[in-house]
């Protein structure tokens, strides 16, 4: 599929540890027509208290090395971009050597600024969600990516409520983010089904961060905030569709040149007119002809009047432009 926005399938957790389930969601991302799939690389013991939910919900769902190396191999064998959250540089180092396409930072990691120094180090781009995160600290960090010397990285607006309401996406923010910080701009999408990632493409995002899931009726983990796989194909036609309703300037054009010989009015007679005859209101009109393109537009229609005809006219028959050049 040819399209322009940087979508990526969030399969995060929700493959619950199972990695044969894992490795059907990948293929499944990529029958759906995204760009990347991204996972959710999370030591439970080096970030979480074990009396957090997040700690029993992480530890039980976690992919080994080795089984996180074949879904790495498969992705980039179906030529999709992969990568994944990681919380510690730990578990950076050896994603490290698996070579993902970019690295994510979630939300709830944004202030952590060891791990930010870390990746800054590594020449792929990161992507850093802004969903807990005030102006302030928005700037403080960007100063720091700034200061290692680091280019590629991008924004992701959202919000970290599970599900995002639709009173809540302050899908606006997209554009003050880009023009505030000068940086480029996605959305990271919570809310439940495609319409707020197709208005954030609306709005100036370029990357779709949105979560994926085999079975969105399912419970816990992220399976609500989730599309499954024919929600994520929706979901790229959708986009598709918002990118040609807002690009295409020469289509729109050249229908609008068509459609105005088409619709526009032109001033006729309204009535036999006779050569030398004065135009009055009474006998010149404005209206719709089968071909309008030697007709003089109703902007002139003041201009003509006064004047003397050099030409005769039957009624409904488009007045010449050379009459406006009869003194």
């Amino acid at each position: 599929m040819n399209y322009n926005t940087y979508i990526i399938a969030e399969i995060g957790i929700n493959h619950e540890g199972n990695y044969s389930l894992c490795e059907e969601m990948v293929y499944a991302a990529k029958e759906a027509g995204v760009k990347a799939v991204k996972l959710q690389t999370i030591d439970a013991e080096k970030n979480y208290a074990k009396d957090t939910e997040s700690y029993k919900i992480f530890n039980k769902s976690q992919l080994s090395q080795n089984e996180t190396k074949k879904i790495f191999a498969l992705s980039k064998k179906l030529n999709l971009d992969v990568f994944t959250t990681v919380g510690d540089i730990e578990t950076a180092t050896w994603i490290k050597k698996l070579k993902p396409s970019a690295w994510k930072i979630s939300s709830s990691l944004f202030t952590h600024l060891p791990l930010i120094n870390h990746l800054c180090d590594f020449k792929e781009e990161i992507f850093l969600s802004t969903g807990l995160a005030n102006n302030k600290e928005i700037a403080d960090v960007i100063n720091v990516i700034k200061k290692k010397g680091k280019k590629n990285y991008k924004l992701l607006h959202c919000v970290s409520k599970y599900p995002t309401k639709p009173i809540e996406a302050n899908l606006s923010r997209i554009k003050y983010l880009k023009k505030r910080y000068g940086v480029e701009v996605g959305y990271s999408d919570h809310s439940i089904g495609n319409l707020a990632s197709c208005i954030a493409v609306s709005q100036g995002a370029s990357i779709v961060e949105k979560h994926f899931t085999y079975d969105a009726n399912r419970k816990g983990f992220d399976h609500k905030i989730s599309l499954d796989y024919k929600g994520m194909k929706k979901l790229v036609e959708r986009i598709i569709e918002t990118e040609r309703m807002l690009k295409n300037e020469n289509d729109f054009f050249k229908t609008i040149k068509k459609n105005r010989e088409k619709f526009l009015r032109v001033i006729v007679a309204n009535k036999k007119i006779k050569r030398g005859t004065t135009f009055k209101k009474t006998n010149i009109t404005i209206k719709r002809v089968q071909n309008n393109k030697k007709g003089l537009s109703p902007i002139k229609f003041s201009k003509l009047l006064g004047k003397y005809s050099i030409e005769s006219y039957l009624k409904d028959q488009i007045i010449d432009k050379l009459e406006l050049k009869n003194d």
